[in-house]
């Protein structure tokens, strides 16, 4: 399983940790997170880093319910073009069928489902991944979004007719009261909120049907196995900034094994040394209109001699890097 999330993950993270007289940076870095990626939708971050640095503030701030405040602060925002789904889709239903179908292009590990009964239906939440810290404080987060979900659908009043969580209780009880407003149970079989089956068919008010098709249509585009590429070119351009790009690395961040990252790859027609190829090319056509010099560009691509930086710009370019970079510059100048 990708072992990756949208970095709008941490969204309001740095807010939050301020307010309880933390160092947002400080935590992030420790664990490997950009904070400049952090609440942007359009960078990857690694999720077991995301798991960690929520982790990490609950345990440094002595703030057990971090997670749950956090869902307060972030609400849909996280979720990028899946939260016009929410608030666009014709009833409850159809919204939740929504996320189930495309969670995973803000976080492939993440899933959704709904189950109906004949008195009452299910909405559950399953992080996929099998070592995941802190997954307490995440799975409370994801809870504590879907409610703040529902209520934006359904209406303030909605309160579910119970939350049920695998872990157990980390917080008071009446933390998760003033959260959820009904019974909850820990140690249960499912991450899950049950609601009454009425609720489902409940219309959505102020739609906008237009938003959702161009959602639909946008969501769709976005197939599992591209998805997949963006996450490695992701991983790729963070890696090379510190001369680490290699599959087994990439591999490692993304908890697979490098022949099952090759595998998923040829299902976009595609391999990592094509990715790796690619983003070497950007950097060089960006850095050659730095005044960079060419052995210095060549290292920060992560080529081991200059040589091979010269043939990689021949191919791409059909020039020397020294051509190409007087060519930028010339360009640059122009402009």
């Amino acid at each position: 399983m990708v072992n990756l999330t949208r970095g709008s993950a941490l969204l309001a993270f740095e807010d939050l940790v301020s307010s309880l007289g933390g160092d947002a940076e400080a935590l992030m870095r420790a664990h490997g997170v950009d904070p400049e990626a952090a609440g942007d939708y359009e960078r990857f971050i690694s999720y077991t880093a995301a798991a960690s640095v929520i982790g990490a503030a609950a345990r440094e701030l002595d703030c057990p319910d971090f997670g749950m405040r956090l869902a307060r602060s972030q609400d849909i925002k996280i979720l990028g073009p899946v939260a016009v789904i929410i608030r666009h889709s014709e009833t409850v239903a159809d919204a939740i069928e929504g996320v189930s179908r495309y969670l995973h292009n803000c976080a492939p590990a993440d899933t959704a489902g709904l189950r109906r009964g004949p008195r009452a239906a299910v909405y559950t939440f399953t992080i996929t991944l099998r070592q995941l810290p802190h997954r307490d404080q995440v799975v409370e987060r994801g809870l504590g979004i879907a409610v703040g979900a529902f209520r934006l659908m359904a209406g303030d009043d909605f309160v579910p007719l119970k939350v049920t969580m695998q872990h157990r209780r980390i917080s008071p009880a009446e933390t998760y009261r003033d959260m959820f407003g009904c019974p909850l149970e820990f140690g249960s079989d499912l991450n899950s909120v049950h609601l009454p089956n009425h609720v489902l068919t409940r219309p959505i008010r102020g739609r906008d049907a237009a938003a959702l098709t161009l959602a639909e249509n946008y969501l769709a585009l976005v197939r599992r196995d591209h998805s997949f590429a963006d996450h490695v070119h992701e991983l790729i351009q963070r890696l090379l900034a510190v001369n680490r790009a290699s599959l087994p690395v990439v591999a490692r961040e993304m908890a697979m094994h490098p022949r099952a990252v090759q595998r998923r790859l040829a299902q976009s027609d595609t391999s990592f040394e094509e990715i790796l190829d690619d983003v070497r090319r950007t950097m060089a056509w960006r850095l050659a209109a730095t005044g960079v010099q060419a052995s210095q560009i060549a290292t920060m691509l992560g080529y081991s001699e200059q040589s091979s930086y010269s043939r990689a710009c021949q191919r791409w370019y059909g020039e020397s890097p020294s051509q190409l970079a007087a060519r930028r510059r010339n360009t640059r100048a122009n402009v």
